[in-house]
């Protein structure tokens, strides 16, 4: 029945206002559990699912602590008929976000209550896995978790899917944005709400490395002002990959927030139709979107992508 998927609740959305959390919530289905059992939890990263291959990133919570490195399993259910059909069966494995805990991060919750993150708090990892969903609509979940104790736990959620993006799709050419850098500003904290900006991440305007012909990853992310116990240190996992890449790559680092009180956002926010936070994008040298990835990502995954463009884009031999 129908009834054993339900249940909705919005992750990771920009606080915007309720109507629009509503709406986006509404539209793009993200759900939690509405029958689980042990307090299982699943904390979906993923707000977004078209028709065809998804990447679906989520954590887990059972007795209000982050499970990692489970067995879970994954049951896909189509619930537009009487009653639920299985019509498919994955794992998701689990992948850590790949960086070192680095005692305290202190973030703003979209309502402004300082949040501490300590060490044995931090997120660090997901659960990543590839859904392929044939047609629009909704779609029933369940998740199976098996931890090292052999105890399982199950949640069902639902999904929605569309037929096409919110945000700019893969294959299509990225906004020619005009994002302020750092010699736009006086003090880097006004474009930037790390604890300790990374000068690296605020060098180049989209706009002009795609003219330049450079590959990008732009990563949208508000460190400060976090909206998820999933929103994680993404910012800090793009640093990572800086002394590999940042010769071949331009790393931008664009933030959310021009005026958190007000809840006003940049333009290059508003030109790359984001609702929710953090995104990655990666363009290649033609401007394209080749990858992108909401929500938290691992150091893995977005190095595969990179590598993944640098083949389409070899250096220039002179």
């Amino acid at each position: 029945m129908k009834e054993i998927f339900s249940g909705v609740i919005a992750v990771l959305l920009l606080a915007t206002g309720p109507d629009l959390i509503h709406r986006h919530a509404t539209n793009l289905g993200i759900a939690l559990a509405a029958e689980s059992n042990e307090d299982l939890q699943p904390l979906i990263t993923t707000s977004e699912l078209l028709v065809g291959e998804n990447r679906f990133a989520f954590g887990l919570v059972k007795a209000n602590k982050l499970l990692e490195n489970a067995n879970v399993q994954l049951r896909i259910y189509a619930i537009d008929g009487p009653k639920p059909n299985l019509i498919a069966e994955t794992n998701a494995l689990y992948q850590p976000v790949g960086i070192a805990a680095s005692g305290e991060r202190v973030h703003r919750h979209a309502d402004g209550v300082k949040h501490v993150h300590r060490a044995e708090s931090e997120v660090r990892g997901l659960y990543v896995t590839q859904l392929k969903l044939p047609r629009p609509g909704a779609w029933g979940i369940e998740l199976q978790a098996r931890d090292d104790n052999g105890s399982l736990a199950t949640a069902r959620l639902t999904v929605t899917v569309d037929d096409a993006p919110q945000t700019p799709g893969l294959g299509t050419l990225a906004p020619r944005s005009r994002n302020l850098i750092a010699s736009d500003v006086r003090d880097l904290r006004q474009i930037d709400t790390s604890q300790k900006p990374d000068h690296r991440l605020h060098q180049v305007r989209i706009s002009d490395a795609i003219a330049q012909r450079k590959p990008q990853l732009i990563v949208f992310a508000t460190p400060q002002f976090c909206t998820s116990r999933m929103c994680g240190p993404v910012v800090d996992v793009v640093r990572q990959l800086l002394p590999k890449y940042n010769k071949r790559v331009a790393f931008t680092h664009q933030e959310i927030w021009q005026d958190f009180a007000s809840k006003k956002v940049f333009a290059t926010v508003e030109e790359w139709r984001l609702v929710s936070e953090p995104w990655i994008f990666i363009v290649d040298g033609d401007g394209i979107i080749r990858a992108k990835f909401e929500g938290l990502v691992t150091a893995r995954e977005l190095e595969a992508a990179l590598q993944q463009v640098l083949q389409l884009n070899p250096p220039q031999r002179h």
